[in-house]
């Protein structure tokens, strides 16, 4: 367990120059031109996770967790607070969701069932529970208004498309870097 949050070797300038890449496609594709949105605060498909799930799976949960905090506050600014004022639970989703990614890919073979139990428990527990609860806390909505049939259906129905990505991202990834 110990080398699994072990730093070392993580943080050499190669490796901070592919965060500082990572970080700005991350940026980028968290953008409100780049994100499809249901209602002006309830975002319907953003990609911003593909850069997530790299980090994780290629440095592990410390420099995922550092990278989610970072991507969240600078994709904030860039997007000149376009989604309302800053609110740091959604930085904390992120930093879970790169630690599960990292929990399923970090230094393991990407496989189709851990791709899947990695975005299902991802969906559950950050996007369905921790963004719902954000939601009430900055809203003031009542649960039922916050977890509604609508929002269960559009996770569960990008859910496919988000895991293929998953997948075969991090798998191209994998023989890239083996031939190189």
């Amino acid at each position: 367990m110990r080398e699994f949050f072990s730093t070392k070797g993580v943080f050499t300038p190669k490796n901070l120059a592919l965060l500082a890449i990572l970080l700005a496609v991350r940026v980028i594709l968290n953008l409100p031109f780049l994100t499809i949105y249901l209602t002006p605060s309830f975002k319907l498909v953003t990609f911003a996770y593909a850069a997530d799930a790299i980090v994780a799976w290629m440095l592990g949960p410390v420099a995922a967790v550092a990278f989610a905090f970072a991507g969240d506050l600078l994709g904030f600014f860039a997007s000149s607070g376009a989604g309302g004022a800053y609110f740091p639970g959604f930085a904390l989703s992120e930093m879970v969701t790169c630690f599960l990614f990292a929990l399923f890919f970090y230094r393991r073979a990407v496989t189709w069932p851990r791709a899947v139990a990695a975005w299902l428990l991802n969906l559950a527990v950050v996007l369905l529970g921790m963004n719902s609860m954000w939601l009430i806390l900055m809203y003031g909505m009542t649960a039922g208004q916050t977890f509604t049939f609508v929002r269960v259906v559009s996770n569960l129905a990008q859910s496919p498309l988000h895991i293929v990505i998953l997948y075969f991202l991090l798998t191209r990834l994998g023989k890239l870097r083996e031939r190189l």
